[in-house]
């Protein structure tokens, strides 16, 4: 403990005073004061029962109970609300939070009050740590571990400032803390003061190795009073040789047995190789000498160990600890690291290898090689393409290349892009009068997708017995909640969580705990206000948060409630938090909270402190294949930087109906191919079907195919969905008609930002091609053309709401029809995908996909104006996906997945139906 005497003591500041009446608290955790405005109390349950309380303020702020820091809104005059022109050293703490409570080490709490820092002691026995209940950090009897005192006799560095520590007496002591000289961290190995690097301290000038990893060296410079010392890092896999003062790949020097004899190991010289022939074949095996002797070279192929001598000290990395595996000892090509067909060639650099270029018609790195997608009216994969009459992904004739899209479309002309097939006949259902060839035609049969010629149905549901999910009990819409393949009205537990659903609190989704944090009798994971009691679970904007927490406030645009944004002021739709830390992403400067800033952390979403980048590529080993950890490899991940999305999935619409209360008929949605194909079957009132993925840069692809020939009305899509009221839609009419107002031929393009809602006002906004006041504007419209009934059309839609721009294109077969050029328009920072319809019926939306892209398109590059285009060079660059060359949105990775054929259907109430489809597929 000598080197104590040279630390400076930690000096402790002042505390805030306890009090003892604890009858006003509610509970545990941090609340309002009721008897000082911007004053918060701090209640901390006592072992005995009721509550100790410290007091404390926001200095003259408002104190927000929701988010549990200090408000911006002031209590009384400038000077009650100033925040103090003192800048204290902490406040560097509060640069990216600056208004939370955080921890500056165990016995230090930093209030951040815009910016700036108030700091308070803890108390004996009590430490700072982080606790929900109290929005972040706050002073707690005997927590965290981290701080206390848990055995003898030890020394501890403190979790929150490695320059400091502490040491303890006894178990239970009050902690001694210690403080190292500035620019130097506690180590607990060593249990001594270190420069913050982990590197050694200068003794004498020169360059030098770090010792503990010789990937990184260092440089000292004497001065007048002690040294100069600056720090390096080698690239890639080399290492710091001493003796040349340069970064070299020791794997350069890697022994390979050419004659035989014994040989000093060039990379180590304690060990020397001994080389033999046996069976024709050259053996090498690796010996080490004692401790303190090296291998001494005779003669060519004879030695000996010796004493090692300065020789041995001036070795090339003879202060360097490399692992025996870190070159490899077999030609790593011999594993095919490389895409079939693309050369592998040894190198000495990690990972030992490198590929050759991808084959002709792929693209990628040599390793990973995508299939080049085919424009828009053909088919196929890598080049290999054929046409596509019904621009559903599959070719009208049979290709030779190996993807399920090389296959002959089992409907040339009418798009199923689940190509699903019940009876195998090689006709696809989508245009197979008798899908499951039982002699009952498709529109007659109980049960279209397996077979059942006597056509039982025991309870009369109008469903075969055979694809009945309750067939002793009538149930028509085969809802079936937890896909048990027991359906809802004959199922005691629907969700499957283990409650019976007379006793469950959320009887549709799982919640085994059955938690109910406001008491309102609906468990939280189906509680759209879980900590304000609304039994009614009124959603009058149906943006999925209750109307009892719901403030409609949203200061950055991005579609969620300041009351429960983890980015208020950042706009992010996806709300993406990948720590959980209760801060998003977007608004977080250490995403992954792996110690490693988000402006240079080489894996964003996956903790990686190491920062180990063994190709040198940039981004790091942790995240090379899967940029976001959600376990999808990012070749076959739809959102390569969203954990929550990886593949376009319409299954779990909700419906919105935009004029509810009309007496027309609500539309019939059915969807497809896994939630890539969706149907809407009758003449309907203005709905919407909006999925449950969030989006904020995306492309938007699919193809339109209107089988009704009788009608000419609308038929479209929504994208930037944030509520009933607040959505941009793309509607394409066939013809010009005069109904509620006018309504002209042509694709539009609206932002709907209405006062109202869903009622008789939006609808008419909706009908007429042009801007309606408080409703819709008009951004968009192109009238050269309607839809004609039969004929698919394929559609491209890029938003990228950081710039406020938008741009549509519209493909008849092969060719370009529509191209919106560049919309400006920036109200909707991103949200939902959906679907729209107005009085149209029997349509398709086939071979749906949606991607995140954040690079701009170069199309939509080039037309921005300068100030644009300097924003998008400086932030997420230009895309290489091509734009005009009209790509199709395939998965060419996607797997097949392992389904029985069956169908199931879902109906709401009166309200708009949905049916999932689900059946075999020649895929």
């Amino acid at each position: 403990m000598a080197f104590l005497s040279a630390i400076l003591p930690m000096v402790m500041g002042l505390t805030i005073v306890m009090a003892t009446d604890g009858s006003e608290c509610p509970g545990e955790g941090r609340f309002p004061d009721p008897n000082k405005c911007g004053g918060f109390m701090d209640c901390i349950a006592k072992k005995a029962g009721g509550f100790s309380v410290t007091r404390d303020h926001c200095n003259g702020f408002v104190y927000n109970a929701t988010s549990m820091t200090c408000a911006t809104t002031p209590c009384g005059s400038r000077r009650e609300r100033s925040v103090t022109n003192d800048f204290h050293p902490l406040s560097h703490l509060c640069e990216s939070q600056p208004n939370r409570f955080l921890c500056a080490n165990c016995k230090t709490l930093v209030h951040c009050v815009k910016g700036q820092a108030l700091v308070r002691q803890c108390i004996e026995d009590f430490y700072c740590t982080n606790k929900i209940g109290f929005g972040g950090a706050v002073c707690y009897p005997d927590e965290p571990d981290e701080c206390m005192c848990l055995r003898p006799n030890e020394i501890r560095v403190d979790p929150y400032d490695p320059q400091r520590f502490f040491s303890c007496e006894n178990v239970g002591s009050q902690p001694q803390s210690y403080k190292c000289p500035e620019g130097k961290e506690f180590d607990e190995s060593s249990a001594q003061c270190v420069n913050q690097a982990g590197f050694s301290e200068c003794v004498k000038s020169g360059t030098f190795a770090n010792t503990q990893n010789c990937g990184e060296y260092y440089s000292c410079i004497p001065l007048r009073h002690g040294w100069l010392q600056k720090f390096f890092m080698c690239s890639g896999n080399q290492l710091f040789n001493e003796r040349s003062k340069s970064c070299e790949d020791p794997c350069a020097l890697k022994f390979v047995c050419q004659h035989e004899g014994r040989f000093p190991d060039p990379l180590n010289m304690q060990h020397y190789f001994e080389c033999f022939m046996e069976f024709g074949q050259m053996v090498k095996l690796r010996y080490q000498c004692p401790h303190g002797y090296m291998w001494s070279e005779e003669s060519f192929g004879t030695g000996k160990c010796v004493e090692a001598t300065g020789e041995y000290a001036d070795y090339p990395f003879a202060h360097c600890e490399i692992p025996d595996d870190y070159c490899p000892e077999t030609d790593p090509c011999l594993q095919n690291p490389c895409f079939s067909g693309v050369t592998c060639t040894f190198t000495s650099m990690a990972p030992f290898y490198t590929c050759g270029p991808c084959p002709a018609g792929y693209t990628g790195d040599g390793e990973t090689c995508v299939g080049l997608q085919c424009p828009v009216g053909f088919a196929g994969v890598g080049g290999d393409c054929a046409p596509d009459s019904d621009l559903d992904g599959y070719p009208d004739t049979e290709l030779g290349c190996s993807s399920k899209y090389c296959r002959k479309d089992n409907c040339i002309n009418r798009p199923n892009s689940g190509q699903e097939d019940a009876d195998g006949d090689g006709l696809g259902d989508a245009c197979d009068s008798d899908a499951d060839g039982d002699g009952f035609n498709s529109d007659s049969d109980n049960c279209p997708l397996i077979a059942n010629p006597k056509q039982q149905d025991a309870d009369s549901d109008g469903r075969g017995d055979v694809c009945d999910n309750c067939p002793a009990v009538s149930n028509p819409s085969q809802r079936d909640v937890d896909g048990d393949q027991m359906g809802d009205a004959c199922d005691d537990d629907l969700d499957n969580d283990g409650s019976v659903n007379t006793a469950d609190n959320c009887p549709t989704i799982a919640n085994g705990n059955q938690a109910d944090a406001d008491g309102d009798g609906l468990g939280d994971v189906c509680d759209n206000c879980p900590l304000h009691p609304n039994p009614g679970q009124e959603d009058g904007d149906q943006d999925l948060l209750g109307d009892a927490c719901d403030s409609n406030a949203d200061s950055d645009g991005d579609g969620v409630d300041n009351s429960v944004d983890n980015c208020p002021s950042v706009a992010n739709s996806n709300q993406l938090d990948v720590d959980g830390d209760g801060s998003g992403d977007a608004c977080d400067a250490d995403s992954d909270n792996d110690g490693v800033d988000d402006t240079t952390d080489n894996c964003l979403m996956i903790p990686n402190p190491g920062q180990m980048d063994s190709n040198g590529d940039g981004r790091g080993d942790a995240c090379t294949t899967d940029f976001d950890g959600d376990k999808i490899n990012d070749v076959d991940d739809n959102c390569i930087k969203n954990p929550n999305v990886h593949a376009t999935d319409f299954r779990q619409l909700q419906m919105v109906a935009l004029d509810p209360q009309s007496v027309s008929t609500p539309p019939v949605w059915v969807v497809y191919d896994d939630g890539a194909e969706i149907h809407q079957t009758v003449n309907s009132d203005p709905a919407l079907a909006i999925g449950d993925h969030v989006m904020i840069d995306v492309d938007f692809d699919g193809t339109f195919f209107i089988e009704d020939t009788s009608d000419d009305d609308f038929v479209g899509f929504v994208f930037g969905y944030q509520s009933n009221a607040r959505f941009y839609v793309v509607a394409w009419k066939k013809g010009p008609q005069n109904w509620f107002n006018q309504a002209e031929r042509g694709v539009t393009l609206k932002l709907v930002d209405s006062a109202t809602g869903p009622g008789s006002a939006l609808r008419d906004a909706l009908w007429l091609t042009g801007s309606t006041p408080n409703q819709a504007t008009l951004l968009w419209h192109d009238g050269s053309i309607g839809w004609t009934p039969n004929v698919a059309y394929r559609w491209q839609l890029h938003h990228r709401p950081n710039i406020g721009t938008i741009r549509f294109y519209l493909y008849q077969g092969t060719n370009l029809v529509m191209d919106s050029g560049n919309i400006y328009d920036g109200t909707l920072q991103g949200g939902r995908l959906g679907l729209y319809c107005f009085s149209q019926e029997e349509i398709i939306w086939s071979n749906v996909k949606y991607t995140c892209e954040d690079g701009v398109p170069q199309a939509m590059f080039d037309d921005l104006p300068q100030t644009l285009k300097d924003q998008v060079l400086n932030t997420s660059g230009i895309s290489t996906k091509s734009t005009l060359g009209g790509l199709l949105g395939q998965d060419l990775d996607a797997q097949d997945p392992d389904s029985d054929a069956n169908s199931r259907s879902v109906l709401q109430g009166d309200q708009p139906s949905i049916r999932w489809v689900k059946g075999k597929s020649n895929k």
